[in-house]
């Protein structure tokens, strides 16, 4: 059960994430407006990111699986929420680079799907 609810968050975070990357982009380069869809991709991806950790942890723990490479790479997309905002902060928002965290967030969970897959069906 867990491990069906895991990637089904994993995959509509993953949806909802390079929705809100691509569309942030054209937002941000000014050839389109904010939309209804753009603010759920949003919200979605805000509220998966820590479902899926949390549930990927949940089964780690069962299972007893170990916590390198998955869990850790799992783990980095949360981590990489305060960094960012952290190095906004330190840069004094000279520069605001608002893909950054999206795109950062974006490679980290194609990392911790690999990772995922890989320590899954990797095993002979």
């Amino acid at each position: 059960m867990l491990r069906v609810l895991h990637l089904s968050f994993a995959l509509g975070l993953l949806a909802a994430h390079t929705a809100f990357f691509v569309r942030g982009l054209a937002i941000d380069r000014g050839t389109a407006a904010p939309t209804r869809l753009d603010r759920l991709a949003r919200s979605l991806a805000q509220a998966l990111l820590p479902a899926t950790a949390l549930t990927g942890l949940l089964r780690m723990s069962a299972a007893g699986a170990p916590f390198w490479p998955h869990g850790l790479v799992g783990l980095l997309p949360v981590a990489a929420v305060p960094a960012v905002f952290v190095a906004r902060l330190a840069l004094r928002r000279r520069y605001e680079l608002p893909w950054l965290l999206p795109a950062l967030n974006l490679a980290l969970i194609i990392g911790a799907m690999v990772t995922g897959f890989a320590t899954r069906y990797g095993r002979p």
